[in-house]
């Protein structure tokens, strides 16, 4: 890698391909070969592997945040109210409120899940120049929070009764207002991707093909104010996701598990690349290498190799830390302990909604 990014490297997390499969259009060919799977075997390798990534989603925030040093800056949002979050888990845990953190932990997946979606297509947008109008930023919003609430819903209104085998409590506005807001969420979809088809022509800039919103010529890179072909990619897979796997899931919780592992491939491949670009670990293999020989791609695959390697390590030292405390709270099995998880994970959810905003990402 160079030490500088290309055009390819501000515009994408990895490349073109990379991200349609791993951040875009993986959420509905896994749903479909996640399907297949549970039909032909059950669910049980996809129930471990949910285990397993969502202890790594979970360290992978606290990685951002002790990389990027944000409790210096941001004490309240990192420090204080994680806190209080921890002590108020615990209360309801103590005073058997089982139903109550049930209820909170189902919506705030969904929550969470959809603002994941909303925070990746902000990422594309940021990197043309941000929405190319009003219509285009109230259209985009509509498709991101309209599949989501369809989708809680729908779920509510066909299982009102328990949520990942343990009652909670239901949000059910019955058949006729669940109904309508469905095809409001498909119209809006449909609307949203009209006026992408109608308003975005290709544009060629050196060797990336990005879209382009102008009606006339295209303005200098830097100021180019464009639709990024990412963005639409996640809201599609968003809509497929929420509208298939919510749905699904209310006779077959299976179903929900597959969502949740694409959320998780999602975060971690998004703040992996997010890292990445933080600690600019391939400046360091160039900077080490004799600077004649070490040009545009050149330098040795040794060095290389290494730095890369050395980025993976570092990377994975808090998701790792992350679930080894998850196992051995499960090998301990102490009631002391179990309120920490479900805290851990509502702290999770506050904090992935505050490190990737646009504030945090400029300390």
């Amino acid at each position: 890698m160079e030490a500088d990014p290309t055009p390819d490297e501000a515009l994408w997390l990895f490349s073109r391909r990379a991200d349609f499969w791993l951040l875009c259009g993986g959420a509905s060919v896994g749903l479909i070969a996640a399907i297949l799977v549970i039909y032909w075997h059950g669910d049980r390798e996809i129930d471990t592997l949910d285990f397993v990534l969502s202890e790594f989603h979970l360290g992978a925030t606290y990685d951002a945040i002790i990389r990027r040093r944000l409790w210096h800056r941001r004490r309240i949002d990192i420090l204080l109210i994680p806190s209080l979050i921890l002590l108020l888990t615990y209360w309801f845990s103590i005073n058997s409120q089982a139903v109550l953190l049930t209820s909170i932990a189902m919506y705030a997946a969904i929550w969470h899940r959809g603002r994941q979606s909303l925070g990746v297509a902000r990422f594309y947008q940021r990197a043309v120049g941000g929405p190319a109008s009003f219509m285009h930023s109230l259209l985009f919003r509509g498709a991101i929070y309209l599949p989501m609430l369809a989708a809680m819903l729908a779920y509510t209104h066909l299982a009102p009764l328990v949520y990942d085998g343990e009652p909670y409590l239901a949000l059910s506005l019955g058949a006729a207002v669940t109904s309508t807001v469905g095809l409001a969420a498909v119209v809006w979809v449909i609307a949203y991707l009209t006026w992408i088809a109608l308003h975005v022509r290709t544009v060629t800039l050196g060797s990336t093909a990005i879209s382009c919103s102008y009606r006339g010529a295209c303005p200098p890179v830097k100021k180019i104010n464009s639709v990024h072909p990412g963005e639409w990619w996640v809201v599609v897979a968003h809509a497929v996701a929420f509208g298939s796997g919510y749905v699904l899931g209310a006779s077959n919780a299976s179903y929900l598990l597959v969502l949740a592992v694409h959320h998780e491939v999602q975060y971690l491949s998004f703040t992996g690349a997010m890292a990445r670009r933080t600690t600019n670990f391939h400046s360091i293999a160039i900077q080490s290498a004799n600077k004649d020989v070490c040009l545009k791609n050149l330098c040795s695959v040794g060095r290389r190799f290494r730095a890369e390697l050395n980025f993976i390590s570092s990377f994975l030292f808090w998701p790792v830390i992350g679930f080894g405390g998850a196992v051995a709270g499960a090998w301990l099995n102490s009631p002391v302990l179990a309120p920490l998880g479900v805290g851990g994970l509502f702290c999770h959810y506050w904090l992935d909604g505050r490190i990737w905003t646009r504030r945090s990402l400029q300390n």
